[in-house]
């Protein structure tokens, strides 16, 4: 089994936001819910962080960009919490992936509550809740066995910067996720498969 996994470079970084343009014009996602919310259903988005303060002699403002999907756990809280089993959350044997179905999908948001990253999206217009696939539609499977992809997924195929990318890891990560950002959640609790660099 090998394991999908993201590789972010805070460094890198810029908060232009085209891995969220690139994912959602490729999975096509809800631009806006059917509330008055207006909130759009994003599989990826850019958290800024801000800090610091300006002064006459020293400035120790910063600001910080971290480019957010699901993590596709090692032990996701997401497919613990769902209800309905067998196979309406999975990970999949091959490639560590966590996806949703659809089709078995409830609505009832448990999923939502419980990860620490926010990845699990509530769609008001189908009631399914939705999230990240890694673009497994790109995936194939070779003939010595391995999976990989025909072209990157989207938001890493866009990321000017060259801050995302993905790797497929013959183990998983277990909490070693290199230096995370201010209030990432810890590690330990879902082993997030991201590792930040510099």
């Amino acid at each position: 089994m090998s394991q999908f996994s993201w590789k972010l470079d805070l460094e890198r970084c810029v908060g232009c936001n085209a891995c969220t343009v690139a994912c959602k014009s490729e999975n096509n996602t809800n631009p806006t819910t059917s509330t008055n919310s207006g909130e759009a259903i994003n599989w990826r988005w850019v958290v800024t962080q801000k800090g610091g303060s300006y002064g006459v002699v020293k400035s120790t403002y910063y600001e910080n960009y971290i480019s957010m999907s699901c993590m596709h756990c090692k032990d996701p809280a997401c497919l613990l919490a769902c209800p309905v089993k067998p196979n309406a959350i999975t990970k999949d044997a091959d490639t560590g992936i966590v996806n949703i179905d659809n089709t078995k999908c409830i609505g009832c948001k448990r999923c939502t509550w419980v990860c620490p990253y926010g990845a699990p999206r509530f769609n008001e217009t189908t009631k399914k809740v939705e999230k990240c696939t890694a673009c497994s539609h790109k995936l194939y499977k070779k003939a010595d066995g391995t999976w990989a992809y025909t072209t990157p997924p989207a938001c890493v195929a866009t990321c000017a910067g060259k801050a995302l990318n993905y790797e497929n890891l013959t183990t998983a990560l277990t909490g070693t996720n290199g230096t995370p950002p201010n209030n990432f959640a810890d590690p330990k609790h879902t082993n997030p498969q991201i590792n930040f660099v510099k």
